[in-house]
């Protein structure tokens, strides 16, 4: 495939505007299925890339292993508060597994963490092995919770049953982020192997891109700006890592 990083910029100028009309326009329940389609359209990007950088094979035991993982460690918490506190979802993020946990779930969190493994696995680090990826996709999925959950809590997609000091977000959140990162982080590496250090697709970085794009815009409409400030921190750091290359679904 060619470079497709101009289409990735176009798609994130429109969604500046998009999170405006989110921000300011009242989402109901009955609008949930538009929530569904746009969380696909955000992560087919990085899917893409997954399976021409691992092959169907692997790229399918990795996503679904990091779906089935991501489906345990939310419904988990939803019923015990472990790891993150207690919360519960609304109905704006539609359908739910056994009434609890949106069935989109893996299609919201695995671009982001595919998008933090790509750019763990490109910070260089003189004699640093594979636990250096491991520990610095943990932390870059820490940094991206601080963008979305502040957003996301505003808007009502979910709702945390005690609100904590960040923007109404529990401390014990970022903590459980740490866990449940670093868990997800060491699966990752396992599954991909030798292949996580080799040349890989600047693409699998996409879809955490136009995400981050999204939720600092929002952020910033909500004037919430040290989580937007982040998040642009973020941008810049994946258009840095890419030299710019973003859409470049060629290995």
């Amino acid at each position: 495939m060619k470079d497709y990083s101009k289409f990735i910029y176009i798609i994130s100028f429109s969604l500046l505007i998009a999170a405006f009309f989110v921000t300011n326009v009242e989402i109901g329940p009955e609008n949930a299925i538009i929530s569904l389609f746009f969380i696909l359209f955000l992560a087919l990007p990085s899917f893409i890339a997954v399976l021409l950088w691992l092959g169907w094979r692997k790229g399918l035991v990795l996503l679904i292993s990091l779906s089935i993982y991501a489906l345990i460690i939310e419904t988990l918490a939803i019923y015990t508060g472990i790891p993150y506190s207690e919360f519960y979802y609304t109905g704006l993020i539609g359908p739910k597994l056994w009434g609890t946990t949106p069935i989109m779930l893996p299609f919201a969190w695995i671009p982001i963490f595919i998008g933090c493994l790509y750019l763990a696995s490109e910070i260089k680090i003189n004699k640093a092995g594979l636990w250096s990826i491991i520990i610095l996709s943990t932390f870059l999925l820490v940094i991206s919770d601080l963008v979305l959950d502040p957003a996301a809590v505003a808007l009502q997609l979910w709702v945390w049953k005690e609100p904590g000091i960040f923007y109404g977000v529990p401390l014990m959140n970022f903590l459980g982020w740490v866990v449940s990162g670093f868990i997800a982080s060491l699966l990752g590496v396992s599954i991909t192997t030798s292949k996580i250090r080799e040349v890989k697709p600047e693409a699998l970085s996409s879809s955490l891109l136009l995400i981050m794009v999204f939720w600092s815009a929002v952020n910033f409409y909500l004037q919430l700006y040290i989580p937007c400030l982040i998040g642009v921190s973020l941008i810049i750091f994946i258009i840095w890592s890419t030299r710019g290359r973003v859409g470049n679904f060629e290995v």
